[in-house]
């Protein structure tokens, strides 16, 4: 006679925390190294790479949990080393859009291909366990951000 596992008590979300916190802190250590290698600060990598398409800068200060004064700085020198563009709003000509640059893309590319602790740590999972985590992400990054 064989006996079964007892079936698994269903986690609680205060059991969830710590182990999350532990993907996001591995996520933020990767790519604040990445990011240093190229000069960057965090905060500069973060914002490059939500660049993807042109964005107001009250966006990307809200995207960054930063006041604007903070994410017009990381623009600034961001700009001056060529990585983005500020062009005056089509809707607001008071206000900026921020955009990548050609290298600023580049840039943004070559940063998410070098986080090898994280891309480590991805591919280690089995095909069967990255399909699953994909939908529970992207729900639980709907989540957040509503």
């Amino acid at each position: 006679m064989t006996t079964e596992p007892a079936p698994r008590a269903v986690p609680t979300p205060d059991e969830l925390l710590e182990p999350l916190a532990v993907v996001v802190r591995g996520h933020h250590d990767d790519l604040t190294a990445v990011a240093t290698r190229h000069g960057l600060s965090t905060s500069q990598a973060r914002a490059l790479i939500a660049l993807t398409e042109p964005m107001p800068m009250s966006a990307l200060a809200n995207h960054l949990v930063c006041d604007a004064s903070n994410a017009t700085g990381l623009i600034g020198r961001m700009e001056s080393r060529g990585l983005v563009t500020r062009t005056p709003s089509p809707d607001d000509r008071r206000s900026k859009v921020a955009a990548r640059t050609p290298e600023g893309t580049e840039l943004a590319h070559r940063i998410r291909a070098e986080m090898r602790v994280v891309h480590g740590a991805l591919e280690a999972l089995t095909p069967q366990e990255r399909t699953a985590l994909l939908p529970l992400l992207n729900r639980l990054g709907q989540l957040l951000s509503s």
